[in-house]
């Protein structure tokens, strides 16, 4: 069964200029390459490359220039789109001018996008200056308004915080600080899935009963075991497909820079599956 649509989400790049290691020794950038590369060799061609926030570690321009060109040849090529959330460790202005080419603005950087007949809604939850995350009542006005039509394949709503609670002390005091008002809205509605960042931490959970996914990230991971009960990051890069399918839906995260033990060609699949269980 072929999914109807496939996303892929990409969170917490945490890129920087030309010629600067996140922390003196992490090149985020090199990391974004090559699971942008992995990701286009895989032959998927998703409806979206959906990157959910602190593209930046700063958000200074040249970072966002940097985004631009690797991203845009690699949309190109794979005949799909790219779609920007904004994170806390972003700039709304620099964003807008450097990597979409617009006028600077400080408002939230929210839209809605169709997709053939599905809807992806992007909200900013960032608040200029901090690192925990809110909604106005505006935004959760605009969003209710926009979700009272349903979309003929439903709807994907992407943010940065995500709404769910924490067992991270670090986590939970940036967290999304309205999410019950959130619940509020989503309540009814055709969203299928909610996909965020920020923590660093694959998770699931649901809000309204909808699914919640918090994707793996390309720059580090945080550690959910770290000894003597404190909090850890780990290296680890990672991307996120999304599988819509008519009646259900998986999402898949994909270790980009583990050691591959042995990879099967299509064929070999075949041969493999016809095996089974004979």
């Amino acid at each position: 069964m072929n999914p109807r649509h496939t996303l892929v989400q990409l969170t917490d790049l945490h890129l920087l200029p030309e010629g600067r290691l996140l922390r003196g020794s992490l090149d985020t950038f090199d990391v974004l390459a090559h699971t942008l590369a992995e990701i286009e060799r895989s032959g998927v061609r998703p409806t979206a490359l959906l990157f959910t926030g602190d593209l930046t570690e700063s958000g200074e321009p040249g970072a966002y220039q940097r985004l631009r060109a690797l991203v845009e040849p690699v949309a190109a090529r794979m005949g799909t789109t790219a779609l920007y959330v904004m994170g806390n460790h972003d700039s709304r202005p620099e964003l807008r001018e450097h990597l979409l080419g617009q006028d600077r603005d400080d408002e939230p950087y929210d839209y809605t996008v169709r997709l053939g007949g599905l809807r992806v809604v992007v909200l900013d939850t960032t608040v200029p200056g901090f690192s925990h995350g809110e909604l106005t009542r505006e935004q959760l006005d605009r969003l209710a308004a926009e979700l009272a039509e349903p979309a003929p394949d439903g709807t994907v709503l992407a943010l940065h915080h995500p709404p769910l609670p924490t067992p991270s002390r670090i986590a939970a005091s940036i967290d999304l600080r309205n999410r019950k008002e959130l619940e509020a809205v989503l309540s009814g509605t055709d969203v299928r899935i909610v996909l965020a960042g920020h923590t660093h931490v694959v998770s699931a959970g649901a809000v309204a009963g909808i699914p919640v996914w918090t994707g793996g990230t390309t720059a580090f991971a945080s550690g959910a075991f770290a000894a003597g009960g404190g909090e850890s990051q780990l290296l680890s890069a990672a991307a996120n497909r999304v599988d819509l399918f008519d009646d259900s839906l998986i999402v898949t995260t994909v270790a980009m820079n583990a050691e591959h033990v042995t990879t099967l060609t299509p064929a070999e699949v075949d041969d493999l599956i016809a095996s089974i269980d004979r």
